[in-house]
């Protein structure tokens, strides 16, 4: 339900896993990082939870960030390969009033939509210590997430979202 009251009906949730355990062998996933390469998220041991839902609001900033590669992966994105520079991206960004989602990378996305999440469902003192926002904060905050994603809340199924 928590992804439903962001993603809709844009993820087929029946195709979601959530693994408890990394997607790299060997150790090579970092014990800090989930991965969600292929629409199936892998969350090292420190980072699961049984239930997301009832974890507290730094675990569901997390999950939100990985179902939005969840759900970019089913919207036809090639979450997998530009994971692999993910490394190299900067995950912060700033919300100019002429920039929707599209105009943002696949990590600023999740970014975007997560933090989004968490301003609207525990407020701005939570938010101020789980973001990725560059910028002035101000009483226009919510406006300038809701223009941002502004096609992405109509409707998550809409193209104009993806990445250009």
């Amino acid at each position: 339900e928590m992804a439903k009251s962001v993603f809709k009906n844009a993820i087929d949730y029946r195709r979601v896993r959530v693994h408890h355990g990394g997607y790299l062998p060997f150790g090579l996933q970092h014990k800090d990082t989930a991965m969600t390469p292929n629409g199936e998220m892998y969350y090292p041991t420190l980072l699961y939870n049984d239930d997301f839902a009832k974890a507290e609001a730094a675990q569901q900033w997390l999950f939100i960030h990985e179902m939005a590669h969840v759900w970019q992966h089913q919207m036809g994105m090639s979450v997998r390969t530009r994971g692999l520079i993910s490394w190299l991206v900067e995950y912060k960004y700033s919300l100019p009033p002429y920039y929707t989602l599209a105009d943002y990378p696949m990590e600023q996305q999740a970014s975007i939509i997560a933090d989004y999440f968490i301003l609207t469902e525990f407020g701005m003192e939570r938010w101020l210590k789980e973001n990725f926002f560059k910028g002035i904060v101000g009483p226009d905050l919510l406006n300038k997430y809701e223009n941002t994603l502004k096609y992405f809340i109509e409707d998550p199924k809409d193209r104009r979202t993806l990445c250009k």
